[in-house]
């Protein structure tokens, strides 16, 4: 993984930049309100490990920040898909950038709600707490729709509890990453 190695260090040159120049009322006034945390998982290798990865594949990293974890997988698995949705463009830029100099065809970073966006197309969807308690119900049922047409897997990593509660997912396999921090990994059961 030499390639990605050198995207993480350009990553992290841009993102310093970028987020030294966001304004949280500015961004807030501009996008709405939205929570605006910016993490990654720094468990790339391992997260992908309990996951089936296919050419069927459609992997979308909801709140994809500046695109680690779907630039990753991309690299990786170049036999499936991955796509990324984030709200800030200044954020979504760099991983377009990113996206086009490397010439990563099976990656797609996409500037969206991803409360709005259409996600039907995917089957595996990773989160890292991208929105606030409230705004969860909206994403689970957008997630549950899908997966009355197909079976999906969700991947959780930190805010667990909301997935937890859902009566239409079964957990099957969990990280310990620390005595915070988590990583679940759900499959629906209704398909």
């Amino acid at each position: 993984m030499e390639h990605f190695k050198k995207i993480q260090s350009k990553i992290d040159q841009y993102s310093h930049h970028v987020e030294e120049a966001l304004s949280l009322p500015e961004i807030t006034i501009k996008y709405g309100l939205n929570s605006y945390r910016y993490g990654s998982s720094s468990f790339l290798s391992d997260l992908f490990d309990p996951i089936d990865i296919t050419n069927e594949t459609v992997f979308y990293d909801l709140g994809s920040g500046y695109g680690n974890i779907i630039l990753y997988g991309a690299i990786k698995y170049p036999e499936a898909q991955f796509k990324g949705i984030e709200i800030l463009e200044e954020r979504n830029k760099v991983c377009i950038s990113l996206i086009e100099k490397e010439g990563i065809a099976n990656a797609t970073a996409i500037s969206g709600d991803i409360l709005i966006a259409d996600i039907s197309d995917g089957n595996v969807f990773y989160l890292y707490n991208p929105l606030f308690d409230f705004q969860y119900e909206a994403l689970l049922n957008k997630l549950y729709q899908i997966s009355l047409k197909k079976n999906i897997t969700v991947i959780a990593e930190s805010r667990c509890i909301f997935f937890d509660e859902a009566r239409w997912l079964e957990q099957y396999d969990l990280k310990d990453i620390d005595v915070v921090r988590k990583i679940k990994y759900y499959r629906s059961t209704k398909y």
